[in-house]
């Protein structure tokens, strides 16, 4: 079985990575849901199962955009499963639409209604 779940190419043109590692507050035991977060707003590019000392558990390690490694706790082999096919949906649909090349910062404005 192959862990891996997707790769995806990096736009080098896209905003400063210093800008997106604002937004990466955790590198590791993260959550599962933190990791499914990073995949739904297209920050994750990259996600693979890592087994971990207790029999039954598994981690997920994956890439940001940046080139940082994040990685989760160790959980229950049945949640890793599940999470993995919910960031394979988040990756799949921002490969479809090319969202890595569109993606951006955008600063609020005072009254919060500049961006849309």
């Amino acid at each position: 079985m192959n862990n891996t779940i997707t790769d995806c190419e990096v736009d080098t043109s896209m905003e400063s990575s210093s800008q997106f590692d604002t937004y990466i507050t955790c590198e590791k035991d993260c959550s599962l849901r933190y990791i499914e977060a990073l995949a739904m707003i297209g920050l994750l590019e990259k996600a693979e199962v890592v087994e971990c000392e207790e029999q039954r558990f598994r981690k997920i390690r994956g890439v940001v955009v940046t080139g940082r490694v994040v990685e989760t706790k160790c959980f229950l082999d049945e949640e890793v499963n599940q999470s993995l096919r919910i960031i394979n949906i988040y990756l799949g649909f921002a490969r479809s639409n090319k969202a890595k090349e569109k993606l951006a910062v955008v600063e609020s404005g005072t009254s919060g209604n500049e961006a849309l």
